[in-house]
């Protein structure tokens, strides 16, 4: 009896316990913020909307993942990050990111961007006054190869675009249920489209370009007073980019030959009111391996509506490539060119 007595006291222990017991998530839902960005690319020259070359292809503003920081409003610090990869698309065709952070109660600056940029460098993420995205400097290799003492600081690579979203003085009130953030990321960088006329395209083998007078990067932290608030463009000192171009042809053109190296090309932005400063090199190697160099001023062409309202900076300028090898001798060292053949008979003894 005693243990029968035992046993039915330790079970309704283990009712009782049962009881008083309940499953809840490892997160908690007071604490859980879900978040989507709609990544917007509709007013990006040259991206989706003025395309005058549809030959080329257009640079990439898809991404695989975006950083979230969340920054501290009074002091903007960074309390923590996280990271969303879940990817859709809308109705309009946009790229969408979205996933969840655990975010207590009270006031925020959230800034959010695209982490897979390998030319696009972010440094200063700590305070989001500081965050600073810029590209880094040719490898002395390549600086050796082009004319560089004709740009004033440095040559660096082309920028990836950098999609950037923020929400500032942003309230997380108490909540029971999820609570939801969306908002839209924008590009903080332009795309130009250059081209020259070309003469002898069929000698060219490769030709590269540097472009001066540049921004070198882009505080982009914080909101500013920018058309589509992308930060604080960093001007001292400025930059030169590089970048690679193609060969196709404008229809555009007069006459038989509609032949043109072109590219488009990513950067932070032409710096305000520059004047004698803005000009690009074009470096191309012909079939032979000879080096070809052509340097024009973009002065004036940068004030043109083509340039400021469509990002389009076609050059008037025709660059004849000659012909590296004018006198082609048929032949070589294993064979000799004759110029006649003389007959001589002569006998042979068997």
């Amino acid at each position: 009896m005693r243990k029968s007595g035992f046993i039915t006291l330790f079970a309704g222990v283990l009712i009782i316990l049962a009881a008083g017991c309940e499953r809840r998530p490892l997160y908690m839902m007071e604490e859980r913020l879900a978040i989507k960005v709609t990544m917007d690319v509709d007013t990006v020259s040259n991206v989706m909307r003025n395309i005058y070359n549809d030959q080329i292809a257009k640079p990439s503003t898809n991404t695989d993942m975006l950083r979230v920081f969340l920054y501290d409003h009074e002091n903007h610090n960074m309390l923590t990050q996280g990271f969303l990869s879940d990817k859709s698309y809308d109705d309009e065709g946009h790229q969408v990111l979205s996933g969840y952070m655990n975010v207590g109660y009270g006031t925020y600056d959230f800034l959010i961007y695209n982490f897979d940029t390998p030319n696009t460098l972010i440094s200063g993420e700590s305070n989001e006054d500081n965050i600073l995205a810029y590209t880094s400097s040719l490898p002395q290799s390549v600086i050796a190869q082009i004319d560089s003492k004709s740009f004033e600081g440095s040559v660096t690579y082309q920028p990836d675009h950098l999609m950037v979203a923020r929400e500032q003085n942003y309230r997380v009130a108490p909540h029971t249920e999820m609570a939801y953030l969306e908002t839209t990321a924008h590009t903080c960088l332009n795309t130009y489209y250059i081209q020259i006329h070309v003469v002898g395209l069929q000698y060219v083998k490769g030709c590269t370009a540097v472009l001066s007078g540049l921004y070198s990067g882009n505080k982009f932290g914080r909101d500013s007073d920018m058309p589509v608030g992308v930060g604080q463009h960093i001007g001292d000192p400025s930059t030169s980019v590089y970048f690679a171009l193609e060969k196709s042809t404008d229809k555009n053109i007069a006459g038989e030959n509609k032949d043109v190296l072109c590219a488009l090309f990513n950067t932070f932005g032409k710096i305000e009111d520059t004047a004698s400063n803005l000009y690009v090199t074009f470096n191309a190697v012909d079939t032979q391996g000879n080096q070809i160099k052509k340097t024009i001023s973009l002065d004036m062409l940068f004030r043109t509506a083509d340039a400021l309202e469509r990002h389009w900076l076609l050059i008037d300028d025709v660059w004849e490539i000659p012909d590296p090898n004018p006198n082609p001798v048929d032949g070589g060292g294993f064979q000799p060119v004759v110029d006649d053949w003389d007959e001589k008979k002569v006998s042979i003894d068997l």
